[in-house]
């Protein structure tokens, strides 16, 4: 933690200061300053070097926390939200699987493999689903360097606020179109891994991965944008009229429902797309 605090060097006896030129302005020392120049060690050995730019993954994992900060700023709610979503999808895949697969103590080592590759699958969706759906309340000091306008962002169509009508619209198709790159992505690689798992490589045919991206994309960016979308609209609606805990009742109660209809349409998705 003392890294950072330099101690006082002493100048020796023996060397005279150094004269100052004419004209030389003379600037305090910053942060800027001590990285220009040399390193000096102190008694622990340490150097009063800048901190490196943090590197790709921990860059995305900062900011993604500082999106958690700005959404729960502006949604007490959320994390509430998010939570019940993942729980409610984790408990659905594991319910189906069981219902298909029979007793979990039988299942082989592929098998749970799968429903693992299942889970965490369904998992990354909801977060994404539900984390790029809520509006977020910029800080002062980043939200001003950030963003290009003053105008406000919209997270879902049925958002609080002064947008247009075009606005609402444009906000729809934007998240379809990034949706649907994630779930062609997410779909195709969960496709993979579980016929990798059960041995069926024979399976994964160029025909195979087209029809699991197509699926994926239309399942993501139709169906569930679209789902979400009104999800989230009913949500603004149940916290603003109902006390907390009857509104966190009924919040369950609707996502839960979104669930059960979105497995039905994965259903009719993929027998229109012939992955089933």
């Amino acid at each position: 933690e003392n890294a950072g605090r330099r101690p006082p060097r002493a100048r020796p006896a023996s060397f005279p200061a150094a004269p100052r030129r004419r004209g030389a302005a003379l600037t305090p020392r910053s942060t800027g300053d001590a990285a220009a120049a040399s390193p000096s060690s102190d008694e622990g050995g340490a150097s009063a070097s800048p901190s490196p730019p943090l590197p790709p993954p921990a860059g995305l994992i900062a900011g993604f926390v500082r999106g958690l900060r700005g959404r729960m700023a502006a949604d007490a709610n959320f994390p509430f939200k998010l939570g019940a979503e993942v729980t409610l999808d984790e408990f659905m895949t594991v319910l189906v699987n069981v219902g298909v697969r029979g007793n979990p103590t039988g299942w082989l080592l592929g098998d749970k493999l799968q429903v693992l590759c299942q889970m965490l699958t369904a998992a990354v969706n909801d977060i994404i689903l539900v984390y790029c759906l809520a509006p977020v309340k910029d800080d002062e000091t980043s939200g001003a360097s950030a963003k290009k306008s003053d105008a406000p962002d919209i997270a879902h169509i049925f958002q609080e606020g002064d947008f247009s009508l075009a606005q609402r619209i444009g906000c729809y198709l934007a998240k379809g179109r990034f949706y649907a790159l994630v779930g062609a992505v997410s779909c195709t690689f969960s496709m993979f891994l579980a016929l990798a798992l059960s041995g069926q490589m024979a399976k994964l045919t160029p025909e195979y991965l087209f029809r699991a991206l197509m699926t994926g994309a239309l399942h993501m960016g139709i169906s569930a944008n679209t789902r979400y979308q009104i999800v989230n609209g009913i949500e603004r609606v149940l916290f603003s009229i109902l006390p907390e805990n009857v509104a966190k009742l009924a919040s369950v109660a609707t996502r839960l429902s979104n669930n059960l209809l979105g497995a039905r349409l994965w259903i009719v998705m993929t027998t229109i797309t012939g992955l089933a």
